[in-house]
């Protein structure tokens, strides 16, 4: 077993638990996007970042294995202001034309209005993409929603083991794709719905 503190508390997980696992263990939240429990550790969204004692920069939680000593704060004025600047980022690209504060949050917007942003005027003015509603019967796709966590990616490659969705394209042209960048069903989609069971922003709906 390892020892370690988060927060002031002591806390005993064992060997081979991740930062974000033991965390919750002990009932402490970090803000997370990318992560889930039932999917491999992706570490892209670093909105789970922590502060390490000796460490000279904040980690991602959710790869960062517990080490015996280790003692971590996740929620300090400094990781505050970072997820503030991460979160206006994944916002810069995301649009949600049907968006309302009154609505259901998705996990996207609960942290964005838990870190005081709004996300009606601090999202992308116009959509990107058009939004897919038509080649799938049971599954809508809006990519303007999407923040590139890989979730669906992950989920159904993991979880169902069909491998539709990858990445394609580069740095701002990044953007999710079904089979060899065509329609879902094409892709070999069978319509599960796990791709949007695990979508945070709500892509898929």
């Amino acid at each position: 077993m390892i020892q370690l503190t988060i927060n002031g508390k002591p806390i005993e997980v064992p060997d081979g638990t991740t930062v974000l696992r033991a965390a919750e263990m002990a009932g402490i939240t970090i803000p997370t996007l990318c992560d889930h429990p039932h999917l491999t550790p992706y570490g892209g969204c670093r909105l789970c970042v922590v502060e390490v004692k000796g460490a000279r920069l904040p980690m991602a939680s959710c790869t960062l294995p517990v080490n015996n000593g280790m003692v971590v704060e996740t929620e300090t004025p400094a990781l505050a202001k970072s997820r503030q600047v991460i979160l206006e980022l994944l916002l810069s690209n995301y649009h949600d034309a049907a968006y309302t504060s009154d609505g259901a949050d998705t996990q996207l917007t609960k942290w964005v209005k838990h870190y005081g942003l709004d996300v009606k005027t601090a999202q992308a003015k116009q959509p990107r993409y058009t939004v897919d509603s038509d080649t799938n019967p049971f599954v809508r796709v809006d990519l303007n929603k999407c923040i590139l966590c890989t979730r669906c990616i992950r989920a159904c490659a993991e979880v169902q083991g069909r491998f539709v969705w990858s990445l394609a394209e580069r740095g701002y042209d990044t953007r999710i794709v079904a089979g060899a960048d065509t329609d879902m069903l094409d892709g070999r989609c069978e319509s599960c719905g796990a791709c949007a069971a695990f979508c945070p922003p709500g892509v898929g709906s």
